[in-house]
């Protein structure tokens, strides 16, 4: 727990998905077909909005190994949120097989 909140880094994850992103960004899974569309068209390569989910989750690994910082870790819980609801979508959409 947060002694200064006193939530754990899943409670307030869980708050800014269902919260402030959620208003500010819309759909996370709209929002990350989106960020694949553009990132497909910078790279030249074809992205999938799992992997660019991936890419965020990395960021975010990458930062915490430099220095500890309790966000990383709040930002992580909610990619695996969102990364979650990617495959879903994947799977209800027909991409994958589940």
């Amino acid at each position: 727990m947060n002694k200064t909140t006193d939530k754990s880094i899943l409670q307030e994850a869980e708050e800014i998905r269902q919260g402030s992103r959620n208003s500010d960004y819309g759909d996370a899974v709209d929002n990350f077909k989106r960020i694949a569309q553009m990132a497909s068209l910078i790279t030249g390569t074809e992205l999938t909005p799992k992997q660019c989910v991936a890419v965020h989750i990395a960021t975010k690994l990458s930062r915490e190994a430099y220095r500890y910082k309790r966000d990383n870790l709040v930002d992580l819980c909610g990619y695996a949120d969102i990364m979650q609801e990617v495959c879903e979508s994947e799977v209800n959409d027909g991409w994958v097989q589940s």
